[in-house]
């Protein structure tokens, strides 16, 4: 092959990588929890953390909403199923990113196992079950020298 068509290959296969890590750092992001707070730093602004998994029940921001704004009674009445009905919803898109990370995660594995011989792959799979979930990104030295494999 050639080397323009070699340097083509590996600048896909960084950007492949890259946008892997992306979006498991993105999901893992999720659910290690808000930043910490600094002085006069709101980390979420009056309506509390983006509806999903890790914020409050819709019933908690409308409460926060009604103590700004001062709600009637028709207004809370008709602002509770559009609070249920978007928490519904994003949850499901939730559900969704998880299950396409994880199946992207895997495929990828499959494509580096592919290149492996027998040893190397035993090798590879132990090194994922040791790494700790927040490592496998390439933050820090993992298990092995220089965060690679075991060998």
């Amino acid at each position: 092959m050639s080397d323009s068509r070699v340097r083509i290959w590996f600048a896909l296969f960084v950007l492949a990588v890259f946008c892997v890590g992306l979006a498991a750092g993105m999901v893992i992001g999720r659910r290690m929890g808000p930043p910490p707070r600094g002085p006069g730093f709101s980390e979420f602004g009056p309506l509390g953390p983006p509806p999903g998994r890790s914020g409050p029940p819709p019933r908690m921001l409308l409460d926060r909403l009604d103590d700004v704004l001062h709600l009637t009674a028709e207004q809370r009445a008709k602002l509770e199923p559009i609070f249920e009905e978007r928490r519904k919803r994003l949850d499901a898109m939730h559900d969704d990113v998880v299950t396409r990370t994880e199946t992207e995660q895997r495929e990828f594995q499959d494509e580096i196992r592919k290149v492996l011989s027998p040893d190397q792959q035993q090798r590879f799979q132990r090194w994922l079950d040791e790494a700790p979930r927040g490592r496998r990104g390439g933050r820090g030295p993992g298990p092995g020298r220089g965060g690679g494999p075991p060998r």
